[in-house]
Order: structure tokens, then C-alpha cells, then sequence
């Protein structure tokens, strides 16, 4: 009798089917733009809410652009920090498509960012950005 279990292929889950997972592995405590000392107790909520949110969906979901939460690509040439992110080794993550959420999609107007780096399902956080400084309204000033 032949071994079945050679010929049936192992699945290989599709990264748009994969739930969406965060890391914190890159975390930049050093930034002096993006200081976690900003970070006050309504944005560490509104944090913790949209990432419980987030990891239930598929990162299909999650990279779909026409949202409310501001999920989108970053292109850093539009910000304050034309380099992108100064503490990831270009060779190991620099490849990869960095993004930006709204940590309170509900406040537009008084809401940070969470800038990263996502790679298959998993969205490194990189910069916690309380104070909405990568891309400031007034660049000119505040870059």
C-alpha cells in the first residue's frame, strides 16, 4: 500500500488569509521625535484598542488603503524623516513596505500614529507618533 501522506501536499496559507499579528521587536525607544514619554494614557488606550481590533483581521483587510483608520503605505520623501526608520538594519526589514495607522480613527483631529514595517503577517511597530510628527500640517516648521 503506498504512503499517502507524501502525496498530498502540505497547504501553504496565502499571506491575505493570515490574521494580522504585531511585534514590538523594533520598537525605537531612542527617537527624539518619536519619544514613547509622548505617548499619554488616552493614546496608550486608543493603541491597545485598534491593535486588538487589527489582530482579528486578515492582513488582506488590513492593507486595503480606502479605510478610516489612515492605514496606508509611507512614503517617507513626504515626510520629516526622508532616511525612514534610522534604527532598522536596511538589509534585514528595509526591503519591506513600511505603513501608518490612526491610533484613534474616531478623533481625527487629536489622534497619533503608529508607524511600521509589514512583512507577510506581521506588522513590526517601529515609532509610536502621539503628537501626528512624521507627516506635521506644517512640515516647514516642524521638520
Amino acid at each position: 500500500m503506498p504512503d499517502l501522506r507524501r502525496q498530498i501536499p502540505t497547504p501553504e496559507l496565502q499571506r491575505e488569509s493570515l490574521p494580522l499579528r504585531f511585534s514590538f521587536k523594533h520598537l525605537d525607544f531612542s527617537h527624539e521625535r518619536f519619544r514613547i514619554g509622548a505617548c499619554n494614557l488616552a493614546f496608550m488606550e486608543c493603541l491597545l484598542k485598534q491593535l486588538r481590533i487589527f489582530s482579528t483581521w486578515p492582513v488582506e483587510h488590513f492593507t486595503d488603503q480606502n479605510n478610516r483608520e489612515r492605514r496606508h503605505i509611507i512614503d517617507f520623501d513626504q515626510t520629516c524623516e526622508r532616511n525612514g526608520f534610522s534604527n532598522v538594519d536596511p538589509d534585514q526589514l528595509g526591503a519591506h513596505e513600511s505603513w501608518q495607522f490612526s491610533v484613534c480613527p474616531d478623533d481625527p483631529e487629536n489622534c497619533g500614529r503608529v508607524h511600521g514595517i509589514l512583512i507577510d503577517d506581521t506588522f513590526f511597530v517601529v515609532w509610536l507618533d502621539p503628537l501626528h510628527r512624521l507627516f506635521p500640517q506644517d512640515r516647514a516648521r516642524d521638520c
